[in-house]
């Protein structure tokens, strides 16, 4: 990115054009100038990897091979001699089946031929005001017009009265949430159904009902398999960024509290922090289940399976949470916890830098220090700690403020060692 001093405006284009990569543009004068730009580049980038019209498309493509593979089916199993004695095959069918597949998927691969730019112009743009060059722009006057770009990221709302209850890039002409979600529940039990189809024509009478059911229902479930892949990668993309915005409020928060801007927030019970909205759903299955192990519906080993399926991927997801904390304590030692040093996603605040790397936060005598690229960087007592939000499946991001305003962003496996440390050292910990 190239600085400008003129304010860069968004040029009509085709509807089938695309919008650059944030990095392909040069910095407007302010900030409000590139969140403007950002917003109605992520709008395009949104409708035209999530609208309705790709969904549309997709069932077309879907219909037409379908059609092609059920025209082919017969005359295939004609051929293969598992026929009706004395059954010839349709000749017709054996060349408009292939034909009629074969045009809609090269339509299909046309009209599909920039998604994969689609999903990275998606990505990128959606996190563009993240950057720490364009969070470093200086401020616009707000117009009273829409969101104020002052309040959508709590590193430029830090010093106002109160933070933002909803901050983020919000899109121009693009789409909600809404239908994403939708697609991440529906292709999923569309894939099902059409598995359970294509399992169930295995217990057909003849050959030729087999191969006439089960090869249109082929597209279906490779469609689906592919639809939820995609689906699902775009509802994971989303988290990520909700997980930075709420850490983001964590650290500004914090930072707020250690500044006196504002006061710390009183601590949640445990049982607020829990998610109860899932316990009728989870009562609810150990009931059916209950229910239908008691009528005989189900063996044991069905049984076993199922808890296996749900079991088997949390204590995954423990043992590698496990794994990680038990290897900060080692790296750390008998008086210290092994952290990762990563980059900061903002302009820097204060006169010291560390390295991005593997580091050791060990206790001082004045304090705390922290080892990391090669040099040991004093955290003195008075400094605070304030660490992020938990995550289902990320390390914990925690960030050291130092009293010249300097903050060293940290990632560490091992929370509670870590937070006791700071706390024994004198540090405030938020």
């Amino acid at each position: 990115m190239a600085t400008t001093s003129a304010r860069t405006t968004t040029p009509k284009r085709h509807p089938r054009s695309l919008p650059p990569m944030p990095e392909e543009l040069p910095l407007p004068a302010t900030f409000g100038d590139w969140y403007d730009t950002a917003a109605t580049n992520l709008g395009v980038a949104e409708k035209r990897d999530s609208g309705a019209r790709r969904m549309l498309a997709g069932a077309v493509m879907l219909a037409g091979v379908s059609a092609g593979a059920g025209l082919v089916a017969g005359p295939v199993a004609v051929l293969s001699g598992d026929g009706a004695p004395g059954e010839t095959a349709d000749v017709a069918s054996l060349v408009i089946g292939p034909v009629l597949a074969l045009g809609v998927l090269v339509w299909w691969f046309w009209y599909r031929r920039d998604w994969a730019r689609v999903r990275r112009l998606r990505h990128a743009w959606s996190r563009s005001i993240r950057d720490p060059r364009v969070l470093a722009l200086p401020a616009r006057p707000h117009q009273g017009q829409g969101p104020d770009p002052e309040e959508q990221h709590d590193f430029r709302a830090r010093e106002r009265a109160a933070l933002a209850p909803y901050p983020g890039l919000r899109s121009v002409g693009g789409v909600t949430g809404g239908l994403d979600a939708v697609r991440a529940g529906l292709y999923p039990i569309v894939f099902l159904a059409g598995l359970v189809g294509i399992l169930a024509t295995l217990g057909s009478d003849t050959a030729d009902g087999e191969v006439s059911r089960a090869l249109p229902l082929v597209p279906l479930v490779v469609t689906a398999l592919w639809a939820t892949t995609r689906a699902w990668q775009r509802v994971a993309d989303s988290s990520a960024l909700v997980a930075l915005q709420a850490d983001d409020r964590r650290r500004w928060a914090g930072w707020r509290v250690v500044r006196g801007v504002d006061h710390p927030a009183p601590a949640t019970p445990w049982y607020r922090r829990l998610n109860w909205a899932v316990l009728p759903i989870a009562l609810g299955a150990l009931a059916v289940l209950v229910f239908r192990v008691g009528a005989g519906e189900m063996t044991g080993q069905a049984v076993v399976i199922g808890l296996a399926l749900c079991v088997v991927p949390a204590a995954v997801v423990s043992v590698s949470f496990l794994v990680r904390s038990l290897g900060a304590r080692s790296q750390g030692g008998t008086n210290g916890v092994g952290v990762q040093v990563s980059a900061d996603d903002v302009p820097s605040l204060g006169p010291v830098s560390v390295t991005p790397g593997q580091g050791v936060l060990r206790a001082a005598a004045d304090g705390m220090a922290l080892d990391a690229g090669g040099s040991t960087v004093p955290v003195p007592a008075g400094s605070a700690l304030v660490s992020g939000e938990p995550h289902a499946f990320a390390t914990r991001r925690h960030w050291i403020l130092l009293p010249d305003g300097s903050q060293v962003p940290l990632t560490c496996g091992a929370v509670r060692p870590l937070r006791e440390l700071a706390q024994g050292a004198g540090l405030r910990v938020l």
